[in-house]
């Protein structure tokens, strides 16, 4: 409000300027002393309304005294305004008032005198004090009621957006306090509903990796404790004279180290795999020629079991970026699986058989093995790449391996960019299919 009285002021203080140098126009004077105080006081007042460079007309109101009528007093505003000369001097109003603003009056470009004011440091008319008080209550009570519109109005968006992120902070607590089966209720479709979404699926992935962690201690327990308890009771059994130690024993002990050194290596070179840290030699190379050589391997280990290896769909050349050592072992692991769990004669009678094809289908070549049966239940195929699944839990590992081979074909495919699936064979059995990104045109 002081403000805007202040500029109000400044305006009429610029009137007077300009009114006081058009009556020196038309009443020219040596000095400014000799204006006389009726004058100055009548050119204060009529710079009230009045300016007389738009009204020249006015002047001579201005110069007419009118002895009869008493003048009025002043206002608030001319008592905070002074005549002096140029070099400063009051001679009309109080001399006591600091000025802290002065406009020069000039006449034929000399300055012959300057206007002081003072500004207002408080309000003093009483109809600009009642204005600021009405408008301070005004004011004050819009905020009032603005505050509390507002928290009436986002008192429930606050709690709109805040409960899910109460609920989602205690359920991270809880889930880094080891409480892994923490889920949340999400019956939001926005982001915060997403986050919560986020939350429950990290939840379920941590869940079933501790699950995970804990077979597969489990199972390490287990697979390293069997081989493990068989050379213990042999050699207590040498020891105390029950076995003789002959050469056919020895050969007893050494199957099961065999065993327990196959086991512990697989397991090392899945955790490398893992880690990332298992070596791939990465180079261009044949994997028809490579499919090929180790079908050859593997013949006599098919004859021994009376199974037939059919590769005749095999293409001449299917150059891929890969490592030969590794692509060697998935090969290796995927027909020794086959053989393994195949029957030498199947369910109709027929000799058992193990199909390989390797085609090229896009931009990849897709290698298929499928043997006949026996085959496996739906609800395994998608486990059969998990570390020591097996589908008949009371199989000799010994015999059919530590169920591990296909947990590192898995991942040599997915270092190699590919993809890996297991489905039904037509031959009753197992299919394997590999699909392996084309490297270039040879």
């Amino acid at each position: 409000m002081l403000q805007y009285v202040d500029q109000r002021d400044q305006q009429r203080l610029e009137r007077v300027k300009n009114n006081l140098e058009v009556y020196l126009q038309y009443e020219p004077i040596e000095q400014v002393n000799e204006l006389s105080e009726a004058v100055w006081l009548r050119l204060l007042r009529f710079s009230h309304r009045v300016d007389l460079t738009q009204m020249p007309t006015m002047i001579p109101l201005v110069v007419r005294r009118d002895s009869r009528r008493r003048p009025p007093p002043l206002d608030e505003f001319e008592i905070r305004v002074s005549l002096m000369n140029a070099q400063g001097e009051v001679i009309y109003g109080r001399p006591h008032i600091k000025h802290s603003m002065r406009l020069s009056i000039f006449e034929n470009g000399i300055e012959v005198a300057q206007i002081g004011y003072q500004p207002l440091k408080e309000l003093t008319e009483r109809a600009d004090i009642e204005f600021s008080q009405s408008q301070f209550k005004m004011l004050s009570l819009g905020a009032v009621v603005i505050t509390l519109l507002a928290l009436i109005l986002l008192w429930p968006l606050a709690n709109h957006f805040l409960t899910p992120i109460r609920q989602l902070t205690n359920a991270m607590h809880r889930l880094s306090g080891g409480d892994l089966s923490e889920r949340l209720n999400v019956k939001r479709q926005d982001e915060l509903g997403q986050l919560q979404r986020d939350f429950n699926h990290l939840a379920t992935t941590l869940e079933a990796a501790q699950k995970s962690r804990n077979h597969w201690i489990a199972d390490i327990s287990h697979e390293l404790r069997t081989p493990l308890t068989v050379l213990s009771g042999s050699i207590e059994a040498m020891c105390d004279e029950v076995r003789p130690i002959n050469k056919q024993n020895l050969q007893g002990l050494q199957h099961e180290v065999a065993v327990l050194k196959r086991l512990i290596e697989d397991l090392y070179q899945l955790s490398l795999s893992d880690v990332g840290a298992l070596q791939y030699a990465m180079q261009s190379l044949d994997l028809a020629g490579l499919v090929k050589q180790n079908i050859q391997q593997f013949s006599a280990q098919a004859q021994s079991k009376s199974l037939q290896i059919n590769y005749d769909n095999i293409i001449n050349q299917a150059w891929v970026f890969g490592d030969a050592n590794r692509l060697t072992q998935l090969l290796s692991n995927l027909l020794k699986n086959a053989l393994d769990y195949t029957d030498s004669i199947d369910q109709n009678g027929q000799p058992g058989l193990v199909k390989v094809t390797l085609k090229k289908q896009g931009q990849a070549f897709q290698l298929i093995i499928e043997d006949s049966s026996p085959g496996v239940n739906a609800k395994d195929l998608s486990h059969l790449s998990e570390r020591f699944f097996r589908t008949e839990k009371s199989r000799n590992r010994r015999n059919g391996g530590a169920g591990l081979g296909l947990a590192m074909a898995h991942q040599i495919v997915n270092a190699h960019q590919g993809t890996l699936k297991f489905e039904k064979s037509e031959l009753g059995g197992v299919k394997v299919t590999v699909d392996l990104p084309v490297e270039s045109e040879k």
